[in-house]
């Protein structure tokens, strides 16, 4: 944010922030007298003029590095609930092999690492800090691939197969 911007663009900034990225909505807010077509157009211009960036805008609404590191961190710790029905352990069952039956009385909950959600996390911490390449590449293949030293194999072990159990007529 090293730019100096007017009273008129920082109002305008503020105004778009407000409206969720809206530029007409927001040159409405600081300029009520306009309507319609005309406002749009100049919103539109007053945001080209502006020129803010994703991360500046960002951090005006607040989701700052630090905001972002916090909500990463919680959610590779993201755990679920989940209710089970506790069942004694062998030794003291005795001869009963049943299971008992599910009651309000007998469930209980329990939290467990959620790692659907962790891996939706890490997959997003990975591709903050550069790891995934940021485009893909085609990788083109040509000539020919020699595959006759692996069917001389096939055909010589169907024909010992063939063989041990008779049926090499079928093969011939």
């Amino acid at each position: 944010m090293g730019l100096k911007r007017t009273l008129r663009e920082r109002k305008f900034i503020k105004a778009y922030i407000e409206n969720r990225g809206n530029a007409t909505k927001a040159y409405l807010d600081i300029n009520p007298k306009y309507k319609g077509d005309s406002a749009r157009v100049l919103g539109c211009r007053l945001l080209t003029k502006v020129n803010i960036e994703v991360n500046e805008l960002m951090d005006l609404m607040g989701a700052t590095d630090a905001y972002l590191q916090q909500k990463l961190n919680e959610g590779l710790e993201a755990t679920k609930t989940i209710s089970v029905i506790p069942i004694k352990p062998k030794e003291s069952q005795g001869n009963d092999t049943d299971l008992p039956e599910a009651n309000s009385r007998n469930i209980e909950f329990v939290d467990v690492d959620d790692f659907a959600i962790r891996h939706k996390y890490l997959d997003t911490a990975y591709k903050l800090k550069g790891k995934y390449p940021s485009e893909k590449h085609d990788v083109k293949v040509e000539g020919e691939i020699k595959v006759t030293d692996a069917k001389r194999k096939l055909a010589s072990k169907i024909a010992g197969l063939a063989s041990r159990t008779g049926k090499d007529k079928i093969l011939k």
